[in-house]
């Protein structure tokens, strides 16, 4: 992720990451928005998979909505992640959005 899309998808990720108690890969698989130009008054790309309704909402109060989808997507970015949780182990995620993957790699006790 790079420029005005980088701190909202950080956001995005980590409040499903934690707030929706998502694990990584859940979490980057959820469908994205970008305020395209980082701005209060900037048109909205929103991924499709949003709920029709919410964008509805959206419209009807006044904010430019633009529906992504296909290779246009690229605009939301992507991401790979890997967290350690409590009882030690590791998991991944790696966004569909774009090739990649998540590895973890650890050491083994002597």
């Amino acid at each position: 992720m790079g420029g005005f899309m980088q701190p909202q998808g950080h956001v995005q990720f980590l409040i499903n990451l934690l707030e929706y108690r998502m694990d990584p890969q859940m979490a980057l698989d959820m469908p994205r928005f970008c305020i395209e130009d980082g701005t209060s008054n900037g048109a909205i790309a929103i991924e499709e998979g949003v709920n029709e309704e919410v964008i509805k909402r959206l419209r009807e109060m006044g904010h430019q909505i633009k529906v992504v989808s296909g290779h246009a997507r690229k605009v939301f970015g992507r991401g790979q992640a890997i967290i350690k949780i409590a009882n030690g182990c590791y998991l991944g995620g790696s966004d569909g959005r774009s090739d990649g993957c998540a590895l973890g790699l650890t050491t083994i006790p002597e």
